[in-house]
This record gives structure tokens, sequence and C-alpha cells, in this order.
């Protein structure tokens, strides 16, 4: 029974994030959210390649963005079989409407060319080699936030990501690194999208991998954004 004074049940949920944070897992994304959560990838990673274009000095393209419900552990031999040998991976971790990951990946032998790129001309070669960490952080942190703050955008709702990191070694070792402690077995959303300027400076990928705890919050905010474009098609 309601008092006078309480909010009735269905006014407690007057957000799209309140709902999405009151909305139990699901075991998959259907067809319709798939396509909604590729959607907003390729527009956020549009927008991505925009930033990093600048960034380069070049234009940069963006292949079909793919969307995969897989395990935990599905996850790195799917990134090594697209993306073998040592890479460069720039993470960050997500909080806020989902919580997960977001990885910028790209060769490792790209590293120092892209470093040089993003630099300005005057800077000494030797001095690009000692900047390469920083710089790489740097740029990391724009394509992904480029792409997340569009996303949230578009779902009605925020995404908290932290300080960008480093890491080098196969995709399984990055992954690991910026995953450790989740468990391998459950089924998580994997959104990944290609990269690849022009004039073949920089060629790599964005992934972003959900937790499994995430999936009921993220259907009921692909929910809400494939409403609302319903209404705006109509």
């Amino acid at each position: 029974m309601t008092g006078a004074g309480a909010t009735p049940p269905e006014a407690a949920l007057n957000t799209p994030l309140e709902a999405a944070l009151n909305t139990p897992p699901e075991a998959a994304l259907n067809d319709l959210e798939r396509d909604a959560l590729a959607e907003l990838g390729n527009i956020g990673v549009g927008k991505a390649s925009t930033a990093l274009g600048r960034m380069v000095g070049e234009q940069v393209v963006v292949s079909v963005p793919s969307v995969d419900v897989v395990t935990l552990d599905e996850v790195a031999p799917s990134l090594e079989s697209a993306l073998p040998g040592p890479l460069v991976g720039v993470s960050e971790s997500l909080g806020g409407i989902f919580d997960g990951t977001a990885l910028f990946l790209f060769p490792e032998a790209d590293s120092l060319p892209l470093v040089r790129a993003v630099l300005p001309p005057d800077v000494p070669p030797e001095d690009a080699a000692l900047l390469e960490e920083e710089a790489l952080a740097e740029l990391g942190n724009v394509v992904l936030n480029s792409a997340l703050a569009l996303v949230a955008n578009q779902l009605g709702g925020g995404i908290d990501t932290g300080l960008p990191v480093v890491r080098r070694g196969t995709a399984g070792a990055i992954l690991s690194a910026c995953r450790s402690g989740h468990g391998g077995g459950d089924d998580v959303p994997m959104l990944h999208i290609d990269l690849r300027a022009t004039a073949q400076t920089v060629g790599g990928r964005v992934v972003l991998v959900l937790d499994a705890g995430s999936m009921g919050r993220l259907k009921t905010m692909l929910g809400g954004f494939i409403g609302r474009s319903m209404t705006v098609r109509s």
C-alpha cells in the first residue's frame, strides 16, 4: 500500500538510467538489439575516426561494426585471430550505464610511426621515442572517449571512464590484464570495429567488452534508443 507522501513504484523508475539499473540480466541480445548496438558503435567510432584523422593528418575509414555475444574465454582467441602478433592496447575501464572495458588495439610495429604522426613535425625522432607512452595514452583516450561520449548521448545516460592504460603483448595478454577477476564462462556482449588510415599510417580495432552483469541494463538502454529511433522515422 502506498502512503500519501510515498513515491508510486512506477514513478521510481523515471529515467533511462534508473530503469536500466533495475532491469534483470538476460541471456542474450536479440537481432534488433544487436543491430541497434552496431548502429551506435558505427556512429561513435565514426566520430572517433574523425578525431583520429585530425591527429594523424589523414582520412580514417571504419569497417562495418560487428556485435557478438560470447563467453569471455572466447573473446581473446577471436581478437588474436583478427590481430595476430605483438600489439599495443590502450584500455579504459567503464562504469555508469554499463560496466566493462574499452580497448584501442593496433600492431606494435605501428606504435612509433603513429606517435611521430601525431606529434609536431619539429620533434626530433629521439624525443618521439621518449614521448611514446604518453602520446599513445592520449591518442587512445581521444579515440575511445570520442566514441563513448556519443554512444552515451544516444543512449540517454552517462558512461564513466577510467584513465587510459597502455599495455603491450598479444591480444589475449592485454585483455587478461584488463579483465582480471572476471569469470570466463559468462556470456558478454562484444562490439568491435576496425579503423584504417587511407595512407596506411595506422590501422587498429576499437573493442567494447561489457560485463555479463550489465546485459540487462544494456538491453533496457537499447530498448529506449530503438523506441526513440522508430518514433523519429515514423
